[in-house]
């Protein structure tokens, strides 16, 4: 930009948005005015010119794949309306859904049993491998008599998967689980190059929220009018406002590593960082012993979310040189599509699509600037008091009490503007609140990172306007307007360096090597520091320490998901002369994604360990692969209900663990106790919905019963609250979710039991310190936001002192 408000000009813009910002005008060339008609036709106009990913499978695993999807939604005869018929007719083969998902399993599927996945798919290519797997069910009475899946009658097909839902044999329960949730999540969040799904008008979903679309026209035609010399009556502080609105506050403080070395370097240089670039004659491939550049700083935060995101602001704006790195991808706020499938590719973790490893469990983290805070859904409840009792007594963690920790907590939530009013309540909110209060138990509201009216059911697929407050828009925020920091995104973490300190035994950090894409190839840099802070999540920060050296046996260990278990209801839309209630122009995925919470089954006041239930986003992808799949015309009739089915949970502090293998492969035994805690709390949703005036309810068993509540006895319901909330939990045969992970790097008061210490500093490593959820002693049972925070907000002032001391000497 010409200046800070100056005209947007096509080159400046994508500096901005790309992270070499105004401060560096020198290195801007300036390609002429931008297109503002393209960028107000589509703001995000370059989803539709990505590539699908390239599928590698073999012919053979492909007929399979295709029969699989066609079994799993085949096309039914057609009724209703013009999209219903549609989405009735049309097969996922018609809609090109099973090339789609031959690129997911080829390169977005990095699951440890992915091989097992194509080897099932070319056994059932072949008549042996589907007499193995599918039993007599693939025979028949007319020559050959043997038949591979593919060449089955779709009947056969659908029986054979049906009895694979509920086979004795869990292997065969895991395949069905895994292609289930690939061909629905495909299905319903691929895109036309209308940036439309076919099925969405039929079972009445909007797509990317309209007033986020309206609000992009309007500043792009602001920021337009500008470039074009029109006069405004605006004061300057509403540009910068208008600036912010189209691409964030953290702008300024972007260095993308993609743009010329020389570049890049100047970009660092001007931001008060010290930078060497390696000159080469013939330019080798850079490597970890010979990077491409070394860049020299205070301090390096690996990761930018809850934990990275506070310690980097904490530390810049006492006047401290950061540097953060942050794997992921930024995606201002013009770039945000709002849209599922884009969404989960640009702001998830291996693309939104992790499970355990026997898929038990189905695991969503964050990975883009902001980290979690990004997409989270808003909760900001504060460590529970028995927690912290807990932490404190049990553990010997003397922080959980002190008063350095109550300022911590207190001083997150006002950088959060943590509230807990509430404007209007969505439609899930509501009829968890109206169950409740009609059962007699217990509700409240959840405090929050947003203002009452945030009535926003898209905040999992980014902040649109900045009303929550993320580490994008508090701590990062201070980094960034204090000078003494920089965010580089698309940049990932591959070891810790360090050394042995003179005259001890201990090892103490110097800095970070890490790699990015330049020019279609790995280049590697480092970051030279005086301490260094890994806040990667629960799921990554164990596997940056093992490939750092550090042997502490603890590492990975201890995993905690807090899993969850749902149960639905179906309240169909009212005319206007009944009394039907709630209001139908509700939906079930608009308004604040979390308002109400109950603790019925808590037991905070006992053992602690019990359920809280609360209330989930989910879009038409989520929501299809939770659904119980009886055949394909039943998931599309339940589909078409979606906008007006309410999901509620029950979300357990969990005693069982898991172990972190690697960021996607993931092992985790639920305990005995945690599953009937979970069953409780299931019983209690199902009461809720029914109270809260549902017609029909229902869990996500495979079985795939529902009641009709209006229609059936007293003891009719209660058999089947009974029987439902009774089934198994761990046996692949109900659908677990986990948005929340910890515990896998747990502080402690020894090494033998622990990785960092109560200050956050790793016990191997001097100077090496932790800063996310993974230093959870223990599961935390609510969400874990403002913890993660507080914790790393306390583990700053330790770095703090570190810093001053170094600066002293």
């Amino acid at each position: 930009m010409e200046s800070k408000r100056g005209s947007f000009r096509e080159e400046s813009l994508r500096m901005e948005v790309e992270a070499i910002d105004g401060s560096i005008e020198e290195t801007v060339i300036e390609l002429g005015s931008i297109d503002t008609h393209t960028l107000l036709d589509d703001a995000h106009a370059h989803f539709k010119h990505q590539t699908l990913p390239t599928n590698s499978l073999s012919r053979r695993q492909m007929a399979s794949l295709t029969a699989l999807c066609d079994t799993l939604l085949p096309s039914a005869a057609a009724f209703g309306d013009d999209s219903a018929a549609t989405l009735y007719r049309t097969s996922a083969s018609m809609a090109g859904t099973p090339e789609r998902l031959g690129g997911v399993i080829s390169r977005k599927l990095h699951h440890p049993n992915t091989w097992m996945l194509k080897a099932t798919l070319w056994l059932l290519s072949t008549w042996f491998g589907t007499l193995i797997l599918c039993g007599t069910g693939s025979m028949s009475w007319v020559f050959p008599f043997f038949h591979s899946f593919p060449d089955l009658p779709l009947e056969q097909r659908q029986r054979i998967v049906q009895n694979w839902a509920l086979s004795y044999f869990r292997l065969l329960r895991m395949f069905f689980r895994t292609l289930k949730l690939l061909a629905l999540l495909v299905f319903f969040t691929q895109l036309d190059e209308a940036q439309d799904n076919p099925s969405w008008k039929a079972i009445g979903y909007e797509g990317p929220d309209p007033e986020f679309r309206a609000q992009l026209k309007k500043d792009f035609l602001r920021a337009a009018s500008k470039e074009g010399g029109k006069e405004h009556k605006d004061e300057e502080d509403d540009d910068d406002d208008t600036t912010e609105n189209i691409i964030g506050p953290l702008y300024n403080g972007l260095v993308h590593l993609d743009y010329p070395r020389h570049i890049t370097a100047d970009a660092l240089r001007r931001f008060g960082f010290p930078v060497s670039v390696t000159r080469w004659k013939s330019k080798p491939a850079s490597s970890l012993s010979s990077p491409s550049s070394v860049i020299q700083c205070d301090a390096v935060v690996v990761g930018s979310g809850s934990g990275g995101g506070v310690v980097a602001g904490v530390l810049a704006k006492a006047g401290y040189k950061v540097i953060v790195l942050e794997k992921g991808s930024y995606t201002a706020r013009n770039n945000l599509s709002l849209l599922e499938g884009p969404t989960m590719d640009q702001m998830y973790l291996s693309n939104g699509l992790i499970g355990t490893d026997d898929m038990s469990v189905l695991v969503l983290a964050g990975s883009t600037v902001g980290g979690g805070s990004a997409i989270n859904w808003s909760a900001c409840l504060e460590t529970p008091k028995h927690v912290c009792k807990e932490w404190c007594d049990q553990h010997e963690l003397e922080l959980f009490k002190s008063k350095l920790y109550k300022e911590a907590t207190k001083a997150v939530c006002e950088k959060m503007g943590v509230q807990s009013e509430i404007k209007e309540e969505g439609f899930n909110n509501a009829i968890l609140r109206r169950g409740c209060e009609e059962m007699g138990y217990p509700v409240s509201n959840i405090p929050r990172n947003s203002q009452p009216d945030h009535y926003c059911g898209w905040c999992c697929m980014g902040c649109k306007d900045g009303k929550k407050k993320g580490t994008s828009e508090t701590w990062l925020v201070d980094l960034v307007k204090s000078g003494n920091g920089v965010i580089l995104p698309g940049c990932e973490a591959v070891k810790v360096l360090h050394k042995k300190k003179k005259g001890t035994d201990r090892k103490v950090s110097h800095g970070v090597a890490f790699e990015y894409e330049y020019k279609g190839s790995k280049d590697f840099c480092v970051v030279e520091s005086k301490v260094t802070i890994v806040a990667c999540g629960a799921l990554c920060t164990p596997s940056l320490l093992r490939k750092s050296g550090l042997k502490n046996p603890n590492i990975g260990k201890n995993l905690h998901l807090h899993p969850v278990a749902m149960a639905w209801g179906h309240f169909p839309d009212s005319s206007p002369s009944s009394n039907v209630w709630p209001e139908e122009q509700k939906k079930s995925y608009e308004g604040g994604i979390m308002t109400a919470m109950s603790t019925v089954n808590a037991d905070f006041e006992k053992s602690g360990y019990g359920v809280v239930i609360q209330t989930p986003s989910l879009h038409p992808g989520m929501f299809s692969i939770l659904m119980p799949w009886v055949s394909g015309t039943d998931i599309k009739d339940r589909m078409r209900k979606f906008s007006r089915t309410a999901h509620i949970f029950a979300l357990a502090r969990d005693q069982g663990s898991g172990v972190v293998h690697s960021p996607t492969s993931i092992s985790y035994q639920m305990k005995q106790r945690d599953e009937k805690n979970l069953q409780r709390g299931i019983e209690k949703v199902l009461r809720i919905l029914a109270a809260a005036g549902a017609e029909e309810i229902g869990t996500h068993h495979s079985k795939g019963r529902t009641l009709k509540v209006k229609e059936v006895s007293y003891h009719e319901f209660e058999r089947f609250v009974k029987e439902e909330s009774s089934r198994s939990l761990r046996d692949l045969s109900t659908p677990l979710c986990s948005a929340h992970q910890m515990g896998s790097c747990r502080m402690g008061t020894s090494p033998k039991e622990s990785v960092v210490n109560e200050n956050g500093e790793t016990w191997e490593v001097e100077g090496l310190y932790v800063a996310d959820a993974s230093v959870f002693p223990t599961a935390l049972g609510v969400n874990p936001m403002v913890t993660i925070q507080a914790i790393s907000y306390c583990t700053a002032q330790s770095v703090l002192e570190v810093l001053r001391r170094k600066r002293c000497k």
